[in-house]
């Protein structure tokens, strides 16, 4: 262990006494003297009292004890080859850029103690209590920390690299910049934490709990967040190479602008997931997952929704989940028609005429192809305005009295079954049926010509809807 540049190391006693050399740090003589009394008297309570004392800069780690061939002092934990502090009650201590590698922590409290820059590595925490204690920029590299307690801490920049912290309690405590790579954070507890920016490279964060998370750009590649919890967490633009989520609850998590390419998602609960601006690419999925709508569709925010289902889309067509992918294009078409609506009534309220036109045109031709071929879907929706507009003509040469029988009188007929017939030929053929019933009048020759119009774009469209089908 290379001790920090500035700080100043006293070195511990020698190997045959239990006293620091007179030289000492008067500091370390006292904490030594304390801890060789409590090892000798121990408390029954089995904690020794060390609160607020000052130890800023103070080198008490392994790298300062000297190789021991005769008998151990009593505040040295031979075993754990470090300082013996397990049970020591260190809150509200001054502890920066202090030494204390190596150190049996097992138990202590922490608890507020200021540790800015302080070094634990290889250190035992094992249940410790660090509660709101400030060690940013700490080391706790290869520390055992299981069950212990960094709730509401200051960690930023901390570095966990290769640390044993199973069932850890993190919640609330300002992770940004932190460092857990290839740290063991099963069962751990994270809720609520402040996270951006924080690495877990290689970590185990099986069946944590990391809800309501701030982990934006985060790295998780190569991790493990099997049965992991998310529900909530913000993982804006956060790297998933593969990570393995299987079984992990993603539930409201955003992953806006999030790269999620080639992961297994199918096993995850995805309900209402936001994935505006997400590079999803041969991610497994299924639109089910989703519990009926993307996060932004929820909140209203119609525009993120669009493009979050466009992201969907294109994810489902990369898998060749086809009927998946028209359902999200058809929904990302819908939150482009909310989006207009909800700017048409704003232009309303704002009593502004163009934006009101430009909005407004754009909602009415939406609804218009969604009801017409639910945005060019749904043959089936063709097929109903084949029937609507076959009998809206007939209705209308009916009512204008323009369709009359040839070699008859020439009064025009009103018979349900010759305003129908000639309507349907109308639309399926490119000239007027010859039926034995021809149309009169200027106005009953224009509505010919529109319904054949019609029919030609309806037949057009079918066409092109029912190519899609097959091709898929």
């Amino acid at each position: 262990m290379t001790d920090q540049p500035g700080a100043a190391r006293t070195p511990l006693a020698p190997a045959d006494t239990d006293a620091p050399p007179v030289e000492a740090d008067p500091r370390v003589a006292a904490l030594l003297a304390r801890i060789a009394t409590f090892a000798a008297n121990p408390d029954p309570v089995g904690r020794f009292d060390c609160r607020g004392l000052d130890l800023r800069g103070l080198g008490l780690g392994r790298s300062t004890h000297p190789v021991r061939s005769g008998p151990v002092p009593a505040w040295w934990d031979s075993q754990q080859d470090g300082l013996r502090l397990a049970g020591a009650d260190l809150r509200e201590a001054s502890l920066e850029e202090t030494d204390l590698a190596g150190a049996n922590l097992a138990g202590a409290n922490l608890a507020g103690a200021l540790g800015r820059s302080a070094r634990f590595d290889g250190a035992v925490l094992e249940e410790a209590d660090l509660g709101g204690a400030d060690l940013s920029g700490a080391h706790f590299t290869q520390i055992a920390g299981g069950e212990a307690n960094f709730d509401e801490a200051m960690l930023e920049d901390a570095r966990f690299g290769q640390a044993s912290m199973r069932f850890a309690k993190l919640r609330r405590a300002l992770l940004d910049g932190a460092d857990f790579t290839g740290t063991d954070l099963w069962g751990a507890d994270l809720t609520g934490a402040d996270a951006d920016y924080t690495v877990f490279r290689g970590a185990r964060l099986d069946e944590a709990k990391l809800g309501n998370v701030n982990l934006t750009y985060a790295d998780f590649e190569g991790a493990s967040l099997k049965k992991a919890n998310l529900a909530g967490s913000r993982l804006r633009g956060a790297n998933f190479t593969g990570v393995k989520l299987d079984g992990a609850t993603l539930d409201g998590a955003d992953f806006s602008e999030t790269s999620l390419v080639r992961l297994n998602l199918s096993t995850c609960s995805l309900r209402h997931v936001r994935f505006a601006g997400a590079w999803l690419n041969g991610t497994r999925m299924r639109a089910e997952q989703l519990g009926g709508a993307v996060g932004e569709e929820i909140t209203g925010e119609y525009k993120a929704a669009q493009a979050s289902y466009l992201a969907l889309e294109q994810n489902f067509k990369s898998i060749g989940a086809q009927d998946e992918a028209s359902w999200a294009y058809k929904r990302g078409r819908r939150m482009g028609r909310f989006h207009a609506g909800t700017e048409a009534r704003a232009a309303w309220q704002a009593r502004s005429g163009r934006d009101l036109a430009r909005h407004g045109y754009q909602w009415v031709a939406d609804r218009f192809v969604e009801w017409l071929c639910d945005y060019g879907e749904s043959l089936s929706r063709i097929a109903r305005a084949f029937v609507l507009v076959i009998g809206l003509f007939a209705a209308l040469y009916g009512v204008a009295g323009g369709l009359i029988r040839e070699g008859g009188d020439g009064s025009p007929t009103y018979n349900v079954l010759d305003l129908v017939s000639y309507s349907a030929l109308n639309m399926m053929t490119a000239n007027p049926p010859e039926i034995g019933i021809k149309p009169v009048g200027r106005f009953t020759n224009l509505l010919v010509g529109i319904e054949g119009a019609a029919g030609i774009i309806l037949m057009g469209l079918f066409g092109f809807i029912l190519g899609n089908r097959l091709r898929r």
